[in-house]
């Protein structure tokens, strides 16, 4: 049964007022594509438009091919059922030139624009756009250039932020964030540096005072917090050069949190309370407001630095004509309101404009929006701009404004909703659901109704009811529902896990009468979670399309894995080693581990298998040993990419995540990383290093799954954000132990007005679980205040999203008291149902009949055969490194230090010095970035000096050319003289592609001198002889090489050994 739609007066009115601009605020389900179709067909029909003038922007691209078949759809039934001979003219004619219609985004309607006027645009008339993933890249590129740029010119403004206590990496974060805000002016202001020293003498004073209370033997359940912040003070202020105003911070940060005493660990109660009264007044009167004036202090040079950054990124920009997102509607929004003779010619090709998700887009589209339909199209303002009757068309819905994060703002649509009706617009209210029941929207009413205004307020939307059109006749699982965690279930691991079986067990009870898997929605609030409930659903045997970001690296397969790739970078790392050994692709024992070191075995790859060990631990080292040197192998002869995908076949990984009934999602998951990889091999990162890196932030940060089983049969498990404009008969809201307050996703606030829009920043860093405030704009907790109540009502409109998904059914997950749940709001509604949580029997798998592999080898032989062909070689990679027999110089006794990242770093320091850059701080960013300790500043500098007074040196300064890390690549046929030195295979024909990096070559008196660094320590002075003959093969084919390349004479190939600073020469 249905009920009568009670708005629809306002529905006739937009299909037929033609000439009248609306703004219409279309509740959840009300049919509001249906209402935008109707219109734009009426503009058709009526003679009112041809299909060319009419201009439809949507939310996403999705959202855009949806809007085009159901107006295709429309314009076609129409067109059957129309008697008129000239209208179905009209209809047949926008049929047949449907392209010429406008649907999509507003980026891409933008570059459209842009693309017709570029030279009024002042633009490159072949620019190109950026996807966000290239856009990152090349903010990062920017990034790069500009710490580079710096070290050369301005190598001051390094120590200048590192006197704020601020790491140089911290930075990257915020340049990303601000890049968002071009349009925006950002708020600093120059404040006095506060003077800590006084204060600081003070405060330790009482500080060592307070350590005499504590007792010197640790208490058997350890010190308390305050305990610890006291001991580590003293220690601080011992190690540390408190002259600096940053280590004094530091000081005063560890007692700006909650430190409260455990009275029985200390010597008596009485110092316990007395010290903790003392240390807290301390702070409330004269740390907290000392570090409130640095943060302020620190603020500008923050600000100067991230704005130097960012104008390189658009120098880049510029050069290379290239525009992101931002850049098309900032460019858009400036051509159309300084150009009025562009504006009239756009808004006589484009007629009618009409918007939908006006609610969620971004306020540069306002500015748009009304310089294209203004009557006026010389006026510069864009809120003075008056829409010519009928030109605009506006849909959205206040209360599902959710996305602050990405720059939509309620304060711009409010201002909207203002100027059309100022200007003469009229605003329509949608509120019949055809979505959901009435046993659903009446109850969700008597929540809303309370908790949102009766009148729009600066941060929150109106209340406007859900009138359902369907009646719950009953009969079915229907209405509003509470799913329970037991409240012995408290941690939030233990509530989620039992929350997600619960949700598997009545999908699977509903699945056996009669729904399908597609009927079901399961939401999370965030995206934490949102793989849990995956893998439970999937365990079941159910499908589950999955959206939203997940980290591939809390997978248990993949994180042993990283660690097995990681392994390869250093192969005298033996905790990775070990590690290795302990994970799930060898399963080795500690006790085997202890065997194997008892009886003298080394962790290493190239360690000799001992005799005295236990056959069985013997048998299974040596597997291991063979399997790894194999993967070793492959990294050595064929590309990173590919050699990641054979190690993962060499070690079982795909069988193990089918084992382990990862199914579709996570080998989903993993195609799209090593599409990934491919793509960045392909971009020129060829060194298995990058690759690796490029591997661990895909693993290690938040990914986007691409959902290949769009509209497949399936349950859909995402978080809200991504629930946006999608439904379900059965929709249960998960996840009832995380609920974050609001204040956690402050960063920013941003102020708009008419004429100019201000940015009031806040810079953090992650300390544990929390972020730490850097640095902050004045009057900062004013701005926050205030930001903190947009955020804050935001988070019931997020609610309002996510419960008015559900057609017939909404299942809310529960647990105790609810304090923790997002959607703790909704157990406002009385006498909510508890659904009972069903039993399932699990039926025990049929046993396959068991074939040996002899048996499955001859029924598959046929088949198989077709891979003959492919196995012949057209090609091989090779590199000068490659197959080298480290077990020659495993034995060779070194030094503590060195590995893969201090080559690196000294490989990269020695470079800069030859090409002539001051490094006195290049060193110091590169230690940071290399993750090695600052205390080895002073060992890198003595190298760099001892290498400036070797004759190495004296050549360089007086040679005719000079060449640093000079990567080469030759491609080496049978026929060719360098053959011998890679293969000496006779069977072997095929060419191979050669690829290598010389660290330094020069040329003097007209012959060219090649250098090899090496960072080896050894401890004997002979194994240095040791090493000459085990790098010679190397050096002598860069010889061969370079002549080849250049057709000219090498007269010399040297190493250069720093820890001796001893020049060898071949």
């Amino acid at each position: 049964m249905t009920k009568k739609i009670i708005d629809q007066a306002a529905r006739d009115k937009i299909k037929n007022n033609l000439q009248t601009n609306f703004l219409v605020e279309a509740g959840a389900g009300s049919g509001k594509t249906t209402s935008l179709v109707d219109r734009m067909v009426n503009l058709i029909t009526t003679g009112t438009a041809e299909i060319q003038e009419i201009v439809a922007i949507t939310f996403t691209r999705k959202a855009a091919d949806e809007l085009k078949v159901r107006f295709q759809s429309k314009l076609e039934a129409a067109w059957k059922e129309e008697g008129s001979l000239d209208i179905k003219f009209r209809l047949s004619e926008a049929l047949q030139n449907l392209e010429r219609c406008f649907l999509g985004t507003v980026h891409s309607f933008c570059a459209k624009l842009l693309r017709e006027r570029p030279i009024e645009a002042n633009l490159d008339l072949t620019f190109k756009e950026l996807e966000e993933p290239e856009d990152l890249e090349l903010l990062e590129e920017a990034w790069q250039l500009y710490l580079q740029n710096i070290l050369d010119e301005k190598p001051n403004q390094f120590d200048q932020i590192n006197e704020l206590g601020i790491s140089i990496d911290q930075i990257f974060p915020w340049v990303e964030n601000l890049k968002e805000f071009s349009d925006v002016q950002w708020i600093t202001e120059t404040v006095n540096k506060p003077t800590l020293t006084i204060d600081f003498q003070s405060f330790m004073k009482l500080v060592k005072e307070a350590e005499k209370a504590i007792p010197v033997e640790e208490p058997e359940k350890g010190y308390d917090s305050l305990q610890k912040a006291i001991q580590m003070a003293i220690q601080k202020e011992r190690l540390m050069d408190i002259t600096k105003d940053k280590n004094i911070i530091s000081i005063f940060e560890l007692f700006n949190k909650s430190l409260k005493p455990t009275l029985n660990r200390w010597n008596t109660k009485e110092d316990a309370k007395f010290y903790s009264e003392k240390i807290t007044a301390f702070l409330e009167v004269s740390i907290k407001p000392l570090l409130q004036a640095w943060k302020e202090y620190c603020h500008p040079f923050i600000v100067e630095f991230i704005q130097e950054a960012l104008t390189v990124y658009e120098v880049l920009k510029k050069e290379r004509s290239l525009l992101n997102f931002q850049d098309l509607m900032l460019h858009t929004s400036q051509l159309l309101k300084k150009n009025p003779e562009v504006r009239s010619y756009f808004q006589k090709k484009y007629r009618f404009l009409l918007v939908d998700e006006f609610q969620d887009t971004d306020p540069l589209q306002a500015e748009i929006m009304f310089f294209l339909t203004s009557e006026n199209p010389s006026e510069p303002s864009w809120t003075s701009c008056r829409p010519k009757a009928g030109s605009l068309f506006v849909v959205g819905d206040p209360k599902q404004a959710i996305y602050r994060f990405r720059r939509a703002d309620i304060d711009t649509y409010n201002r909207v909703k203002q100027l059309m009706e100022e200007h003469g617009g009229e605003i329509l209210q949608l509120i019949t659901n055809f979505r959901s029941v009435d046993s659903v929207t009446e109850e969700l009413n008597s929540v809303f109704e309370k908790h949102l205004p009766a009148v729009e307020t600066l941060h929150q939307a109106a209340y406007r009811p859900l009138i359902a059109h369907h009646i719950d006749e009953g009969g079915e699982f229907t209405g509003i529902k509470r799913l329970s965690v037991p409240s012995d279930f408290s941690k939030k691991e233990e509530v989620i896990l039992k929350d997600a079986e619960n949700i598997s067990l009545t999908i699977q009870s509903l699945l056996n009468s009669g729904y399908r898997a597609k009927d079901f929605m399961v939401l999370t609030r965030y995206n934490v979670g949102v793989s849990v409930y995956a893998k439970k659903i999937e365990a079941m045997g159910i499908p589950v399309s999955i959206s939203g970001e997940v980290v591939l690296g809390e997978t248990r397969e993949f994180q042993d894995l990283w660690i097995l790739l990681k392994s390869f970078l250093d192969s005298t790392d033996e905790v990775s080693f070990v590690a290795v050994l302990r994970g799930i692709f060898f399963g080795i024992s500690d006790q085997e581990l202890y065997e194997w070191k008892q009886a003298k075995g080394k962790f290493s790859i190239y360690s000799d298998i001992p005799e005295d060990l236990n056959p069985a631990i013997k048998e299974k080292f040596k597997n291991t040993l063979t399997i790894l040197k194999l993967c070793q192998q492959r990294i050595r002869q064929i590309s990173p990419t590919a050699a990641i995908e054979s190690i993962m076949e060499v070690v079982g990984f795909y069988p193990l995540l089918l084992v382990n009934k990862r199914n579709k999602r996570t080998y989903k998951s993993m195609l799209q990383m090593m599409e990934n990889l491919r793509k960045q091999e392909a971009s020129g990162n060829t060194n298995y290093k990058q690759i690796m890196d490029s591997l661990t932030k895909l693993l290690f940060e938040k990914t986007t799954v691409a959902n290949m089983e769009e509209g497949a049969d399936a349950v859909r498990v995402m978080n809200v954000h991504k629930a946006k404009g999608l439904e379900a008969p059965v929709v249960f809201l998960a996840h009832p132990a995380k609920q974050v307050n609001p204040v956690s996703f402050l960063s920013q606030h941003i102020k708009r007005e008419d004429y100019s829009s201000q940015g009031y920043f806040m810079f953090t860093v992650r300390n544990g679980f929390q972020d730490r405030e850097i640095a902050v704009p004045l009057n900062w907790e004013t701005y926050k205040n205030e930001e903190l109540e947009y955020l804050t009502q935001e988070e019931l409109r997020i609610i309002y999203v996510a419960a008015t998904r559900a057609e017939k059914a909404l299942i809310i997950s529960s647990n105790g008291s609810n304090k923790k749940n997002p959607w703790n709001v909704l157990f406002e509604m009385e006498n909510i149902e508890e659904v009972e949580i069903p039993e399932i029997e699990k039926v025990d798998k049929v046993s396959a009949n068991e074939i040996t592999f002899a048996e499955y080898q001859a029924k598959t032989v046929s088949k198989l055969a077709w891979l003959d062909q492919s196995k012949v070689k057209s090609f091989e990679h090779w590199t000068p490194t490659k197959d080298k027999d480290f077990s020659d110089v495993f034995e060779i006794e070194r030094e503590a230090g060195g590995g893969k990242e201090w080559g690196t770093l000294i490989h990269e320091v020695f470079e800069k010095a030859v090409q002539g850059h001051d490094i006195t701080k290049y060193i110091k960013v590169e230690l940071s970035r290399n993750n090695i300790p600052p205390s080895k500043e002073d060992e890198v500098n003595t190298y760099l000096t001892n290498f400036r007074t070797s004759e190495l040196w004296d050549e360089i300064q007086t040679a005719e050319e000079v060449l640093t890390e000079v990567p080469f690549t030759l491609k080496v046929e049978k026929n060719d003289s360098l053959y011998a030195h890679i293969t000496m295979n006779p069977e072997d024909n095929h060419p191979y592609l050669v690829k290598g990096i010389i660290d330094l070559i020069y040329k003097k008196n007209g012959e060219w001198k090649i250098v090899d660094y090496k960072t080896d320590r050894a401890k004997r002075k002979e194994d240095y002889e040791k090493l000459k003959t085990f790098y010679s093969a190397q050096l002598s084919f860069y010889k061969k090489a370079w002549e080849k390349i250049t057709n000219e004479k090498v007269k010399r190939e040297s190493l250069y050994f720093l820890e001796p600073n001893t020049v060898v020469h071949y």
